[in-house]
């Protein structure tokens, strides 16, 4: 209802004069009016502004003349000052609406005020993962994920062969949970085994360690510079890579009449900077690699057992076939070193 507005102190002296003049107290002046005695005291105090409906009563029944009147306020004058007061208050306990960061505070408080409530939210909040220092074990997962892995906006996917990378696939799940904290899915379609983790977090993660997001080939990925700075971190990297886009093969030439077998391994992708990466990591480890377009070729049989002692495989496929293979022209004895997961490190011996 409409307001009127009197000069300072004008207020409280016309209610003052009209109680004398009635002969009465609050509550009877209240109970004239129809308020509450309280909204006289109010009124009285000039906390409030009296109302034009209270004031007209009050001249008709007390026949006191009324002061001179400066302003009659609409209905819902004061909507505007309220909304500037509540937005100020909001601000200051939610933070300023119009940022990411307001509308991340007042989006979990109200998640809780429900969630306390015992209501039925249906929200799914980003749960937090273990974000690992930069070392080996991380640049061995890097390489994981740049050789069969896949990221998307809310997932990371790594996909191996159902049959012959089934050991591998049990590595890679429990590197998910050493190195990351999770627990990956693992589902199997046709040949394929597919280990996936939904966690906008871990996307996050990588990409703040030099992963790219997206197609690998149409993005031409490549390994991060931070692995490139220590020998430590690019045999790991180089690990992962080779287990998952590597291969350990046999190799027949033949050389005037003579023929020969000997072993041989193969990195392939198709994305030119990471094969180019290989190949220099390979080289700055003092190998003698061969490139040919989308792939990097070992041949030195001596580089092969060198690599095989020194980067090792942590890919059971390889290793057999390396065992396999190898036996076929060169007595080799190969033990996994005690105290490490299986695969992480060979010991060799025979002729080289």
């Amino acid at each position: 209802m409409p307001r009127v507005v009197f000069a300072k102190g004008q207020q409280r002296a016309y209610l003052v004069a009209i109680k004398e003049a009635l002969g009465g107290g609050v509550r009877n002046l209240a109970s004239c009016v129809g308020v509450h005695a309280r909204t006289i005291r109010d009124w009285q105090r000039e906390k409030y502004l009296i109302s034009q409906q209270a004031l007209t009563l009050l001249q008709k029944i007390s026949g006191v003349a009324c002061p001179t009147i400066l302003e009659v306020l609409p209905d819902y004058w004061s909507t505007s000052k309220a909304g500037r007061v509540g937005s100020r208050r909001r601000a200051e306990r939610y933070g300023n609406p119009g940022t990411a960061e307001g509308r991340r505070r007042g989006g979990f408080i109200s998640y809780e005020k429900l969630r306390a409530s015992g209501a039925l939210t249906g929200f799914q909040l980003r749960k937090a993962i273990v974000r690992p220092k930069r070392s080996s074990s991380l640049a061995e997962f890097i390489g994981i994920v740049l050789g069969d892995g896949g990221i998307t906006d809310h997932q990371v996917t790594i996909t191996l062969n159902a049959v012959t990378d089934r050991e591998y696939a049990d590595l890679v799940v429990r590197l998910f949970g050493q190195l990351l904290g999770l627990t990956p899915s693992r589902r199997t379609r046709e040949n394929a085994c597919v280990i996936v983790v939904s966690r906008v977090e871990l996307v996050e993660f990588l990409q703040s360690h030099g992963v790219v997001q997206g197609n690998k080939v149409r993005h031409q990925v490549d390994v991060p510079s931070w692995i490139l700075e220590d020998p430590r971190h690019v045999k790991a990297c180089l690990r992962g890579l080779m287990d998952t886009d590597g291969s350990v093969y046999l190799s027949h030439h033949t050389v005037g009449e003579a023929k020969y077998k000997h072993v041989c391994m193969c990195f392939t992708n198709y994305s030119k900077p990471l094969v180019a990466s290989v190949h220099r990591m390979l080289s700055d480890l003092g190998y003698h690699p061969t490139r040919a377009r989308n792939r990097v070729f070992l041949y030195r049989q001596q580089d092969i057992h060198r690599y095989f002692k020194e980067v090792g495989t942590q890919n059971p496929k390889h290793l057999k076939r390396y065992q396999d293979v190898a036996g076929l022209f060169l007595p080799v004895n190969i033990t996994t070193r005690t105290g490490l997961r299986r695969g992480a490190g060979v010991a060799i011996t025979g002729r080289s």
